[in-house]
């Protein structure tokens, strides 16, 4: 493989390598100079340098004004960086031998220049794997999209230890297997050796249970390794593990890959630590924006589907003749299964429907919309109210599980007679306050959705000047204070004859009784849809 050749002047600019050449030709007067390797001088001659060279006698025991010729490599870990040339003077023979004294004095100076080096180099390694570090940092602060992380995390990773290859494996969501998320410069075969359980490999086990950071001095022999004949197919040598953990949790393993036998250092470990953490953090931040558009997408959803559900509703109530008509719906949550409906028919007869469909939300909205349907297609052809209320029962059945349920109050006011006919689906039963006294319309049978076979009676009443009708769900009768006791019916009854003023509006008794059971219920927070639809007869 090709490898660069060091230079002193890669890491010691030429003016430091001028000072140290002074220094030492000042301290010891001898001709030095700096070279390069091809023996090419890279500093001018030190101006200390004189002939007095007996001068030096007088200071060394081993005179090195005796030095007449030396030339000796600059070396570090068996590279040639430079050469450390000595002499010859002009008086002396270039052939003539330098002490050994002077040897070693000039063999030290040589060991001075190389560890300097070597230590300018560690300090811009340094300083370039922080910068790195850096830019990583900011780049997973600006990344949102999962799958980049991963592939940048990787790749810098592999770049920044000079590795053969990175691989980060993400645990599972039911935390046993480590699956593969980002490679760089493995193979697909190797990619699919097989999978790396937790329970069989021991390696990965330290790492994600205990969070250590596991080396591996040789992957093809190590007994731990689960692959080590793909790892040697692969080029694969030493190796080492770091977990990736986010607030004491782990959520992957980082692992890099050498092709040859190698040591990481401290620093190297430290770091590779650091990128981890910050990894583990990037990709969780990361999920967690995933997550917020999925709900962000998911609540605009949610925003268009209640606006459709919004419009089922009326959008003002009816003008019929001799009534006063309100209608109130608070939902708990965006969609609900609570829904009222005024179907106006020919003849002077106004249908009221209120129901309550079980439980909340899609669900709930999704069955409310199926009931109004079949109520209002089946109320348009037959007159009979009690067979309406069977074929919607009957329809529910077919289309939806024993589940879904729903209770339904259903009534017709002819507005020539105020002949009021009417049936109670299970619902909750609404009252009618005349002359300070409440009655409570209850005829008619069970909840719809139970049983096609089920039949429903209903009822008529002659309603009178002054009559007010209450039709509500069990929202407003359930709500509960902070002490966990309901509204209940005798507190709506009471609410309801003490708005029923000769001189109240229908919205004004409307207002009054959701006043009265606010002022019972506080801030607590409302666990049910609350409908109510208020009839004042004129």
């Amino acid at each position: 493989m090709f490898r660069t050749v060091a230079l002193l002047t890669d890491y010691l600019a030429q003016e430091s390598l001028q000072r140290l050449q002074d220094e030492f030709v000042s301290v010891l007067r001898m001709p030095i100079r700096i070279c390069a390797v091809d023996g090419e001088p890279l500093t001018r001659p030190s101006a200390a340098w004189s002939d007095k060279a007996d001068e030096a006698a007088d200071v060394l025991d081993e005179p090195c004004a005796r030095v007449h010729h030396a030339d000796l490599p600059i070396e570090l870990e068996g590279e040639t960086l430079g050469r450390l040339v000595v002499g010859p003077r002009d008086d002396v023979p270039a052939e003539t031998p330098t002490s050994r004294h002077a040897t070693r004095l000039l063999q030290l100076m040589a060991n001075v220049i190389a560890r300097r080096w070597n230590r300018q180099k560690i300090l811009r390694t340094r300083i370039a794997e922080l910068a790195t570090m850096y830019r990583l940092t900011a780049e997973f602060a600006g990344r949102r999209d999962l799958q980049t992380v991963l592939n940048l995390v990787a790749r810098t990773v592999r770049d920044l230890l000079k590795a053969k290859a990175c691989a980060i494996r993400l645990l599972s969501d039911d935390q046993r297997e480590l699956v593969v998320k980002a490679v760089s410069n493995l193979s697909d075969e190797y990619l699919r050796k097989g999978p790396i359980l937790i329970s069989e490999s021991k390696i990965d086990r330290e790492v994600v249970l205990e969070g250590k950071t596991v080396y591996i001095a040789n992957m093809r022999d190590d007994p731990r390794v689960l692959y080590p004949a793909e790892a040697q197919r692969e080029g694969i040598v030493s190796g080492i593990c770091a977990p990736m953990n986010y607030r004491g949790r782990c959520v992957g393993v980082l692992r890099v890959y050498m092709g040859e036998l190698y040591d990481f250092d401290w620093y190297e470990r430290s770091m590779l630590q650091a990128v981890a953490a910050q990894a583990a953090a990037a990709i969780e931040n990361a999920r967690l924006d995933e997550e917020a558009e999925r709900g962000a997408e998911l609540q605009r959803a949610m925003s268009m589907a209640a606006e459709v559900q919004r419009r089922m509703f009326p959008a003002e109530a009816p003008k019929a003749p001799g009534l006063d008509i309100h209608a109130t719906y608070i939902a708990s949550l965006a969609l609900g299964g609570d829904f009222y409906d005024f179907h106006d028919f020919q003849g002077g007869n106004l249908g009221v429907a209120v129901c309550d469909v079980v439980g909340k939300g899609v669900r709930a909205s999704l069955l409310m919309a199926s009931i109004r349907a079949s109520l209002r297609a089946h109320a348009a052809n037959i007159y009979e109210l009690s067979e309406v209320i069977s074929r919607v029962n009957r329809d529910l059945c077919a289309d939806t599980a024993i589940s879904d349920f729903a209770t339904l109050f259903y009534g017709v006011i002819d507005t020539r007679n105020r002949r009021f006919t009417y049936a109670s689906c299970g619902h909750t039963p609404p009252l009618v306050v005349r002359d300070g006294k409440c009655r409570q319309l209850a005829t008619g049978g069970g909840v719809l959705g139970i049983d096609p076979t089920f039949t429903w009676r209903h009822d008529s009443m002659i309603l009178r000047s002054g009559d007010v009708l209450l039709i509500f769900t069990d929202g407003l009768n359930e709500a509960m204070n902070f002490q966990d006791e309901a509204f209940g019916m005798a507190r709506v009854e009471a609410a309801g004859i003490e708005a029923a003023r000769p001189e109240q509006t229908a919205a004004g008794i409307c207002r009054h009784v959701l006043w009265r059971m606010r002022q019972f219920t506080g801030l607590q927070t409302r666990l049910d849809d609350l409908t109510l639809v208020v009839i004042r007869v004129l």
